[in-house]
């Protein structure tokens, strides 16, 4: 007995940041919510430090879908990974950022020419970090119903890990969900935001790519949904478009996805990658034989 109980201590000991019974894995493990990322990659880059920082120092401007494509693998390691996995993971992203420092070329919103910024810096990892939670609790509450408060605030603490190996001090951090939300209100409201061209032509890159005709419609189903789940400041910001007749339409395609859902299977509705690493987690329980 003593032996399966050390075994079953060593097993749980590999997920100490989520775990099969977190939120954390109840709501990365549907892909639905992949849908709303070009909505934080835009929201973050209304920051005019994260913007420069991102044009000088990395391929997101030339190749955001690449680019969002390797951050998403690095978050499903954060969201489902063992401990291992969840460093190896920080050590990376943290390689990269050391590098990643300057000074703003231009004055843009409350920022003067000249402002130095760095990827560390906790205000960048803060909005940065902001913009990913509410993402991911707006398109999953979007799609699969509301989350209640205590839920989308057990996701946002089990989220502080993330953030905090990347750098982001505990005393740095929103103590609660609710403050977060109002982090992000104070933030869009304020003039700390503004759209850089550094962040205009990712919005042009991201939103309005050269794609060939069988693409164009995919294309215009990410633009629509993202100027959908973007605030309405930041679409002012970026000079995006949206009426009463595309928010019909928005809405009748979310009706439409929320009532097929329920009945796909596991297989289509889930992330291969989340699937991949959770089938791991549930064989290394199972008993040797």
């Amino acid at each position: 007995m003593q032996g399966k109980a050390f075994m079953e201590t060593q097993e749980q000991s590999k997920y100490t940041y989520n775990g099969p019974q977190s939120m954390t894995w109840k709501i990365e493990k549907e892909a639905i919510f992949v849908l709303g990322s070009m909505r934080a990659i835009l929201m973050q880059h209304a920051h005019p430090l994260i913007a420069i920082g991102s044009d000088s120092h990395s391929c997101l401007m030339s190749d955001p879908f690449g680019r969002a494509k390797r951050t998403f693998t690095l978050s499903q390691n954060f969201a489902f990974g063992s401990d291992a996995m969840v460093h190896d993971a920080a050590r990376s992203i943290n390689r990269l950022h050391t590098h990643v420092h300057g000074a703003l070329p231009i004055e843009a919103g409350a920022y003067a020419k000249g402002t130095p910024y760095k990827a560390r810096d906790p205000e960048l990892l803060l909005w940065a970090h902001a913009c990913w939670v509410d993402t991911v609790l707006l398109t999953y509450s979007l799609f699969f119903g509301p989350l209640s408060s205590a839920e989308k605030d057990q996701y946002y603490q089990e989220s502080k890990m993330r953030v905090r190996l990347l750098g982001l001090p505990t005393h740095a951090m929103p103590e609660t969900m609710r403050d977060v939300e109002q982090y992000l209100n104070d933030m869009l409201h304020s003039n700390r935001l503004a759209a850089t061209p550094q962040a205009r032509r990712l919005v042009h890159k991201a939103l309005f790519p050269s794609s060939s005709v069988w693409l164009r419609p995919l294309m215009h189903l990410n633009r629509s949904i993202t100027c959908a789940l973007l605030p309405p400041s930041i679409r002012e910001i970026y000079g995006l478009q949206w009426d009463t007749r595309q928010q019909r339409t928005f809405d009748l395609f979310v009706q439409a996805v929320k009532a097929v859902l329920p009945y796909l299977p596991r297989y289509l509705r889930e992330l291969p990658s989340a699937r991949s690493m959770m089938r791991q987690e549930r064989a290394s329980r199972c008993p040797l034989r």
